[in-house]
Parts: structure tokens; C-alpha cells; sequence
């Protein structure tokens, strides 16, 4: 089983809406940036990755958090490891 944390990402492209949509759409979020003029801010939450899947959510729900740290994140995979969390 692989456990992996993923850090969150920010950037800054230019282009046009539909463009910037079409090529970043499906991972980031996309906000104006500067008062339009074409620039966007794209930003990407971290997330832990178990064999290819997200468990974002999953972890925050489990320890009633908001925020997912790399603390957090080896909070849950120490907790895989010995046991007390069990993964289908």
C-alpha cells in the first residue's frame, strides 16, 4: 500500500477563460486575478493519495479537522501502519 502526501500548489497564468479552463479545470481552482486583464490565480489543496485515491476528506472527517497538514498526513499513515485505521 503506498501513502503519499501531496503539498498544495499555487501559480499565476495568463490567458483567456476558456483556455485556462480547458487545460487546468479539472484539478485546480480557478479565481481573477489582478482585476481581469487575463491573469489568474489557480490554486490545489494538498491531499494524501492511498494507491492512487484521494482520502482528503476521509482524513479530515476521521479527526475532525479542516486543514490537512503534512503533520496530519503522518498522523494517518502511522495510525495505517499499526492498525487503528483499516483501509478496503
Amino acid at each position: 500500500m503506498t501513502i503519499r502526501y501531496v503539498e498544495s500548489e499555487k501559480m499565476t497564468v495568463q490567458g483567456k477563460w476558456d483556455a485556462i479552463v480547458k487545460r487546468y479545470g479539472k484539478w485546480w481552482k480557478i479565481e481573477p486575478l489582478g482585476g481581469g486583464n487575463g491573469n489568474w490565480l489557480l490554486t490545489r489543496k494538498s491531499d494524501v493519495l492511498v494507491n492512487g485515491k484521494s482520502y482528503r476528506s476521509f482524513i479530515l472527517d476521521h479527526y475532525g479537522k479542516s486543514r490537512l497538514t503534512k503533520k496530519l498526513a503522518d498522523k494517518f499513515r502511522k495510525d495505517v501502519e499499526s492498525g487503528k485505521i483499516i483501509i478496503q
